[in-house]
């Protein structure tokens, strides 16, 4: 006996009956089914425009520069008048107090390395801190005035800048051995120091000059000096675009430079006396703390527009933000208090039904779906019809006159 797919064992056919018509309209709905929840499934996404500001942490003496470890989740923040770090357990809230150098503001952490790098202002050194132990267990002697810090976790560099001169500089420090290996002359006052890791591109804020400076990783050398506004003083960059962002004190801006071409492509207002900036590189999100209006400006990296305000402690000053948990904790340096402020996620859209991962796409809503149940029985019973019409014998066809 041969067996023939789709029809059934040898030339044997079997009579159509309502069970069998029955069968296939529950076939139809179970075949659309997955359908519809696969579609659902990869749906557009939205993201909310909620920001709430979840805790207020209490911190040492002037709260200044914030930085965090996202793989540990903990926050850490100078207390310039106290002479201190706050180290913020993200999960719990807890502090926990480090003793420093003098007049500590800015505040870099290495992830890979779990060590902290914090420029005392007053001591012209920085101090390097055991994430694990929150022990300090270095302090390097730095240029005049060390303001800003940041780390290329790649090359395992730090980059601080030394503010209390008209030839600012740059010290260049070796984070293997804790020992200046470099020094490059910026712009005047330098004050913020970012890095773009992908393409080992260092950019310093140069608050007197009204500029950024270019520093290239590999040769430390200045390539470029780029115009922004006046007094540019926090400075972040996003890796994955190729980005960077300047906030201007005077101008009440936020200056968004191009990092292929080396030009100011757009300029956002935000609010009063902007100082510190992040950068969500995975949402594209930039935050701006606007020390004269105690509020943080959300600004859509897509659109390079002002999407948000958010409420804040008073003179908010430096700002952070943890990818992993969406997060942002910002300095408030008036009120010696640190806000936690919870970001929006990504959350589900309006469904599209359309099957991620192939290039079938089903109609929008329920109208469309009972359009496809409707094809489907309606093919199902011409099928069962041209069937009993098949099935008939010679004899019977040819009385009937078919």
């Amino acid at each position: 006996m041969t067996t023939l797919h789709g029809i059934g064992q040898g030339n044997e056919r079997r009579p159509v009956t309502w069970r069998t018509r029955a069968a296939a309209l529950i076939g139809a709905v179970a075949l659309l089914v997955p359908l519809a929840v696969l579609g659902s499934a990869g749906a557009a996404t939205a993201t909310t425009t909620a920001y709430t500001v979840t805790d207020t942490v209490p911190t040492g003496s002037s709260p200044y520069g914030v930085a965090v470890n996202k793989t540990t989740n903990t926050i850490y923040v100078t207390n310039a008048g106290g002479n201190t770090v706050s180290v913020i357990d993200g999960a719990t809230k807890a502090v926990t107090t480090v003793t420093v150098g003098s007049n500590p503001f800015g505040v870099a952490v290495n992830e890979t390395t779990n060590t902290i790098y914090v420029a005392n202002f007053n001591d012209a050194t920085v101090s390097v801190i055991d994430g694990a132990t929150n022990a300090v267990t270095n302090t390097v002697t730095v240029g005049s005035s060390p303001f800003g810090v940041t780390v290329n976790e790649t090359t395992n560099t730090v980059y601080v800048t030394n503010n209390n001169n008209n030839n600012g500089t740059v010290s260049v420090i070796d984070g293997a051995t804790t020992t200046v290996t470099n020094t490059v002359t910026v712009g005047s006052f330098p004050r913020g120091v970012a890095v773009n890791e992908t393409t080992n591109t260092i950019y310093v804020a140069n608050t007197g000059g009204g500029t950024v400076s270019v520093i290239d990783g590999a040769t430390t050398t200045v390539t470029n000096t780029v115009t922004v506004g006046s007094q540019p003083f926090g400075i972040a960059a996003n890796n994955t675009t190729n980005t960077i962002y300047v906030t201007s004190v005077y101008d009440g801006t936020v200056s968004v430079i191009d990092g292929a071409t080396t030009t100011v492509t757009n300029t956002v207002t935000v609010g009063s006396s902007p100082l510190g900036v992040a950068v969500n590189n995975t949402t594209n999100t930039i935050y701006v703390t606007n020390f004269g209006q105690s509020t943080v400006s959300v600004i859509d990296g897509a659109t390079t527009t002002v999407t948000n305000t958010v409420t804040v402690g008073r003179g908010p000053y430096g700002v952070a933000v943890n990818e992993i948990t969406y997060t942002a904790y910002v300095a408030n340096s008036r009120d010696s208090t640190v806000s936690v402020i919870a970001l929006p996620a990504t959350t589900p859209g309006a469904p599209t039904l359309a099957y991620t991962g192939s290039e079938l796409q089903l109609p929008l809503g329920l109208a469309g779906l009972l359009l496809i149940a409707g094809l489907v029985v309606f093919g199902s019973a011409r099928v069962c019809r041209r069937t009993q019409q098949q099935a008939r014998p010679p004899a019977s066809r040819m009385r009937t006159g078919r």
